[in-house]
Formats: structure tokens, sequence, C-alpha cells
């Protein structure tokens, strides 16, 4: 039997999964964040830590709507609120500064429950609130609009991962939790059969799924349901899933965040990049300081084909490596590259660059070309 869990809370946690596998300290809080006139409900937080000098820590506040079909009045209030609740939370900085680059002593799951865990009335840390929207399929373009104006980042994320569809892969995922307890009471996960303090939650929250209602869950309730989700992500069924998310990479074009797949190791692009850079060291020591030689910094990327994604805004590319002086670890490397018809214009259209962070202060700089110019879009502005 599965159970009645709404796919937007799903979603949520599928995007706190692929911000975890980008470099952020990405969850569920279990507590409302204390605003100067409210308390919010936030249902993903992400914490960036690699921030630089006269710069805060990044919070990213989430927001999601995973309806393929745009809806002008719903997607404008998205934004609205997501909004308000920023506008409250910076409101809170305290005028003595509390970095939590100060707190770094702690491994990252312990940094975020100490954070954001236990009981607090109003929010203490001085950091830089950040909100992004995550989307599949059409976003009303005057909300996408109202969101730039107001520093707030729309992202559009494949509507087919591992060669299912979203609503398809939701209702796997339901199907799963429906089994996790059995008649007798017992666990069929061995993650959470070991946290046997937490089965009674854990019971009761599933229990609690089995009766249809509107995803109205406690801040405890879903920090709760979203362990449960990371251990369904491990068993074999979700195995084509969870590899989906992991090779799903936040990456920027022109200061603008894209959705980039691929289809190698997440360990082959760090080797990548490691190799890039001691060969731009090689290079540089090799060449005299008076040329206006560049040492090789990027890795080239041919786009092949060029697509309407399910939102006529945001363009898809087909891409693979120019094996010619790429690194080996990423001979084979190809995907999809999601992005908005806003970001490119027809003087960059045919080449352009992309930077994917991958560790503190280590990122994979990617330019991409068009393998026959004639593919350029037409329409773009």
């Amino acid at each position: 039997m599965s159970l009645y869990i709404c796919g937007n809370k799903l979603f949520e946690y599928m995007v706190a999964y692929i911000l975890r596998n980008n470099g952020y300290i990405a969850g569920v809080p279990r507590r409302k964040l204390g605003g100067r006139g409210a308390q919010h409900q936030v249902g993903v937080i992400g914490v960036d830590l690699n921030n630089s000098p006269f710069c805060l820590n990044t919070v990213l506040l989430v927001s999601v709507r995973d309806d393929g079909y745009a809806d002008h009045d719903k997607d404008m209030q998205l934004v609205r609120n997501l909004k308000a609740t920023l506008l409250d939370l910076e409101q809170t900085l305290p005028s003595r500064r509390e970095l939590i680059r100060d707190l770094m002593d702690n491994n990252r799951g312990d940094l975020f429950h100490r954070i954001y865990g236990g009981k607090r009335d109003k929010e203490t840390l001085t950091v830089n609130y950040v909100g992004g929207v995550f989307v599949v399929g059409n976003f009303s373009p005057p909300a996408w609009e109202y969101a730039n104006a107001h520093g707030i980042y729309v992202v559009h994320l494949p509507e087919v991962m591992a060669g299912e569809n979203l609503a398809a892969w939701q209702q796997r995922i339901r199907e799963a939790f429906g089994k996790i307890v059995l008649p007798d009471g017992s666990i069929t996960l061995p993650g959470l059969a070991k946290k046997t303090k937490k089965i009674p939650q854990f019971r009761e929250i599933l229990s609690s799924l089995r009766q249809p209602h509107n995803c109205d869950l406690t801040p405890e309730q879903s920090h709760d349901l979203f362990t449960i989700f990371n251990e369904v992500l491990k068993t074999d069924e979700m195995l084509p899933l969870t590899r989906s998310l992991q090779r799903t990479s936040l990456a920027t074009v022109n200061g603008y965040p894209v959705v980039l797949e691929y289809n190698v190791s997440y360990k082959a692009l760090v080797d990548a990049a490691l190799s890039i850079y001691e060969r731009k060291i090689r290079q540089v020591k090799s060449v005299a300081p008076a040329t206006t030689y560049k040492p090789l910094d990027v890795v080239h990327l041919w786009a092949n084909n060029i697509t309407s994604s399910l939102d006529g805004e945001v363009l898809k590319f087909s891409y693979q490596v120019e094996k010619k002086d790429a690194p080996q670890s990423i001979q084979n490397l190809a995907g999809f590259l999601y992005i908005p018809h806003t970001v490119l214009n027809k003087r960059n259209m045919d080449r352009f660059r992309l930077r994917m962070p991958l560790k503190a202060g280590l990122s994979l700089v990617c330019e991409f070309r068009l393998n026959q110019p004639e593919q350029r879009v037409d329409n773009l502005a």
C-alpha cells in the first residue's frame, strides 16, 4: 500500500539530496525559523560554508513546485511568500556577529542539527539569506521576473530522471514507504532499524501517512520523514534515481544557477579539475611573463543538439566532451544542460562558459560550443 505524501514534499527532499551532493549542508530543520515578526516553517535549508573574506555564510531557503504547468497566481504567491520570509529573517540579524564558520569544529550533520535542531525564538547567526525556487515544467514568466527583481533564483530541474518522469518516481517512493513497517511492527530498512530511539517516531509518522491529508507536517515530522527518505534512496529499487540525483550538478552560467546532468562519477570530475589545475601551474612556469599566452584552464564541450524542455522558456542542451586535451578521467563525459532563455543571448549562444563548483576553492570550468552553428536558436532575445 502506498502512503499519502504530496508530491511537493517528496520533491523538496529530492532538492535537499541534490544540494547535499553539491557541497551544501542541506536538510530539513526540526523547528520553525524565528524572524522579527513571525515564525516560519521552511521545508529545506541549504548552508554554504565556502565563503570568501568580507562575505557572510550563505543560507539558502528552498521553495518548490513540482506541477508541470504554470499557474500565474500560485507561482506569484509562492515567490511572494518566500520573499516575505527572507525579509523577515534578514531583519533579525544581530548587531554582534556570530558566524557559522566559527562553529566548524563539528561534523556537517551535527552542525546542521546544532543550528536548526533545538527550540529558538529568533535566529542569532549573522548570515546571508538567499531564496531559491526549484521547479519542474513551466513557471509563470511574470513570477520569474518578480523573483529575479528581488534576488530570488528560479532553478529548473529536469522533468525526466533516470528514464522516468518525476510523478512516476514519486509514486514508487510512496509505495516504498508503505513497505517499511511490517504488520508485527518491525522495520525493514537496516539504516532505520539501527536508530532504536527514533523507531517509535518513525512508526507513528508512517502510520499517520496512511490516511489522506494535505501534507501539513510539523517540522519534527518532516525532519523524520526526510531521514526515512534518505534510507529509501539506499535501496536497490531506488538506485537509478539515486544515481541520477547524485549526478545532477548546480552550476552557474553568467552568474545564474543552471542544472547540469553528467554521466561520470563525482570523483572523476574532481580528478579532472585537479589535473587541469596542475597542468595550468606547470604551463605558467614554462611561459615567459611577457607573453600573452594563456594556459589551458577549461574543459571544452560540444553542444550536439538544442531542444526546448517541458518549460518552453528553458533550453535543453545535449553535450559531449571534446576529447582532445581533456583529462583522462572525463574522456567519456556527456549529458544534458538546462538553461533559461534569458541567461543566454544571440551573442554568446554559440560559445559560453559554465562554472561547476566541486569543493572549497576547486571548480571545473567548461566551455560549450555548438557543434554546428546552424543549431542556434533564433528566438533568443
